[in-house]
């Protein structure tokens, strides 16, 4: 078990990918006792807290995304369907991928009868056309909380798939828990408000942002970017911080 703070001369530890698939299977058992929302939102001993947080980032990001009832989504790294249901009675088309075979299995069980709905076992890393069986690019693509849970070359690829899978004027959302100061890699780190170990990457804004430019280039422009919780009662991290960043596709 260990933290560790990196600047950016600095080598950088890797995450191993089947301990984060474990934790993901771990979260999904956890459906049952937690509710499908507290079991994503991580705050498993303060309901109170998910549910506010939940509810606040949807009123504040679903506006930007610009959704109607022609938008094709993918939802990259869906988890159980938090976004699913609110999304799904407001597009054409929803595609919801995640690693974990178990929050998918949830997500198919609440949303499956969806006429517009389709949901995919897909690491975010290895997105592409062929792999996901897509027809048609997508207009809007979420990616929420996921890059935490990628090194750093496996983001790369992922935003090489995200670049692929959307057409002119497409919009992708990213949120992610930014680092307040220094990058910070827990590795298998023991959370008391999880009871369960984790591993994660937390980057810096700046360093999030070098990752996503390497990739689109002059082909993507930022929209915006700002804080998810302005209210500070939502945020209970002390070296970590909710962010967005709205981009389109030139």
């Amino acid at each position: 078990m260990a933290r560790i703070y990196t600047k950016s001369e600095d080598k950088k530890p890797k995450i191993d990918k089947t301990s984060v698939l474990e934790f993901f299977e771990k979260r999904a058992e956890k459906v049952n006792t937690l509710g499908p929302t507290r079991a994503v939102i991580y705050q498993d001993k303060n309901a109170d807290l998910a549910e506010r947080r939940d509810a606040a980032e949807k009123a504040l990001l679903l506006p930007l995304m610009k959704v109607d009832n022609s938008s094709r989504i993918l939802d990259a790294g869906c988890g159980t369907g938090r976004w699913a249901e609110i999304l799904i009675p407001q597009c054409a088309s929803y595609f919801g991928v995640d690693v974990s075979p178990g929050l998918i299995k949830v997500a198919v069980e609440r949303f499956g009868d969806h006429n517009n709905a389709q949901f995919a076992v897909c690491p975010i890393d290895a997105l592409s056309k062929d792999k996901i069986g897509a027809d048609q690019p997508f207009t809007h693509i979420l990616s929420f909380g996921v890059f935490i849970y990628l090194n750093d070359d496996e983001i790369l690829d992922a935003l090489r798939g995200y670049a692929d899978l959307v057409a002119t004027g497409s919009r992708i959302m990213f949120r992610e828990p930014i680092a307040l100061e220094n990058r910070l890699t827990l590795l298998e780190h023991f959370s008391d408000d999880m009871d369960q170990q984790y591993s994660a990457i937390y980057r810096t804004e700046q360093e999030l942002l070098s990752l996503i430019k390497t990739v689109f280039g002059n082909t993507f422009a930022q929209v915006d970017a700002n804080d998810v919780y302005p209210d500070a009662t939502l945020n209970n991290r002390t070296e970590t911080k909710q962010k967005w960043f709205l981009w389109e596709k030139c």
